[in-house]
C-alpha cells in the first residue's frame, strides 16, 4: 500500500491519519469539577471547547495535505507541483495554529495536546520533505 509513496509522502500520510486521531478523540484538555450536584472529569478535544476554531482549522488542513497524497497516488490523477510545494507551508501552518491553541489556554492540558503537537510537527517534516522531493515521483 505504501510502496508507491515517497518517503515525505509516507510522513504525511501516518501522522496526518494519527493527527486526525488525535484531534478528534483524544482529551486535550482534563479538570475535575466538582459542584453542588456531584462531581466527574470534563474532558475535552482539540475541535471542542476552548478554542475550538483552532482545532478545526488544523484539522481541515490537515484533511487537505492527507488528501492530496492520497488522490495523487492512489487515482489517476497527475501531481500538481504547486500542490506538492503547498504542503510545507500547510504543515508549519497546521504546528503554528495548534501551538496558538495551546498557548491561548495552557490550564488542564491531557495527553491528546502532547500528543498532537508532535503528530503535527511529524506532518511539517513530511511536508517539507515533500517539497524538497519536488513530486517528482508519478
Amino acid at each position: 500500500m505504501f510502496s508507491r509513496l515517497s518517503r515525505g509522502e509516507r510522513i504525511v500520510v501516518v501522522a496526518g491519519g494519527f493527527l486526525l486521531l488525535s484531534l478528534a478523540f483524544f482529551p486535550w484538555h482534563r479538570a475535575v469539577v466538582s459542584g453542588f450536584f456531584g462531581s466527574g472529569t470534563l474532558k475535552r478535544t482539540a475541535l471542542q471547547s476552548p478554542n475550538s476554531f483552532q482545532g478545526t482549522l488544523a484539522f481541515l488542513i490537515t484533511v487537505a495535505m492527507v488528501a492530496q497524497v492520497v488522490m495523487t497516488r492512489y487515482t489517476n490523477q497527475r501531481v500538481n507541483p504547486a500542490l506538492v510545494r503547498l504542503q510545507a507551508p500547510a504543515g508549519l501552518a497546521v504546528v503554528g495554529i495548534l501551538a496558538w491553541k495551546l498557548a491561548s489556554e495552557t490550564l488542564y492540558l491531557s495527553v491528546g495536546a502532547y500528543l498532537g503537537m508532535a503528530l503535527a510537527a511529524a506532518v511539517a517534516y513530511g511536508g517539507l520533505m515533500m517539497a524538497r522531493e519536488g513530486g517528482s515521483r508519478r
